[in-house]
């Protein structure tokens, strides 16, 4: 009777620690799926009232004949946008840049002549970008650390150069060819067909026929229901991700040629 007594508290205990065990893990895998619906939630992209985000971007410049007007359709239509300046067009024409910056929008680097970083040594990489961020903190009171290579041309080199002293480079995820396109028409088509929720347009400061399909790809893109924003405000959202862009910007580059070589307007 005694033996049988024992018996049946051992029993009861087991049973006690199954359930407890089993108690435990339920609620462990109640955490999992309330951490993972958690993630999933914060890794939707940001966009109030249904908008999509998309940052516009212009290479090259600045310069007197191009520049002027395309601030002026930007401020029509209420846009902000990104300009990647050359150092040396800086120094020729700083009031421009004094004026993209005073009427909202965002600077960066494209170095200060324009060549292909991969051909320069890391001394001599560092000098393109630092002489451009010193003529733009000059102008602007920004100490910008955000550039983008000439011609979209970087190697491991350019990548541990820059990153190593703080600089961010900064791709793309639409780009139409307008350099060396004659038509606005095929511009407009190609920017607006590959427009994307949290993408970045390039398009060049100085050619006519980029500044003929502006207000259009505006005026189409805020029909998609998209809001155009700054590099830097992009960042902002998206936080850590910008290596997607150098993810999205190799895989066009195996199903597309490189991007023409790019001259600076003198």
């Amino acid at each position: 009777m005694i033996i049988k007594k024992l018996k049946d508290k051992l029993l009861e205990k087991r049973y006690r620690v199954i359930l407890v065990m089993a108690f435990l893990l339920l609620m462990g895998v109640a955490a999992i799926i309330s951490r993972k619906s958690e993630m999933e939630l914060r890794s939707l992209p940001f966009s109030p009232g249904g908008f999509k985000e998309i940052a516009l971007t212009f290479d090259d410049g600045p310069v007197p004949s191009a520049t002027p007007k395309i601030l002026e359709v930007l401020n029509k239509e209420g846009v902000k946008a990104t300009f990647f300046v050359v150092g040396k067009m800086v120094e020729k024409y700083p009031w421009l840049l004094e004026r993209i910056w005073k009427e909202g929008h965002d600077v960066g680097n494209h170095t200060y002549s324009h060549p292909d970083l991969t051909k320069l040594s890391k001394k001599d990489i560092l000098e393109e970008l630092d002489k451009t961020r010193i003529l733009i903190k000059k102008i602007t009171g920004k100490d910008t650390y955000l550039f983008r290579p000439p011609g979209g041309r970087y190697d491991n080199k350019v990548i541990v150069t820059t990153t190593l002293t703080g600089y961010k480079m900064i791709l793309w995820t639409d780009y139409p060819g307008d350099y060396g396109c004659p038509s606005s028409k095929v511009i407009y088509q190609r920017t607006v067909s590959k427009a994307e929720d949290e993408g970045i347009i390039l398009l060049h400061n100085g050619l006519d026929a980029t500044l003929d399909a502006l207000p259009k790809i505006i005026s189409e893109l805020k029909k998609g229901k998209y809001r155009f924003v700054t590099i830097s405000e992009l960042m902002e959202e998206i936080r850590e991700k910008e290596s997607v862009y150098f993810e999205k910007f190799e895989r066009e580059q195996k199903a597309s040629p490189s991007p023409l070589e790019m001259a600076v307007t003198d």
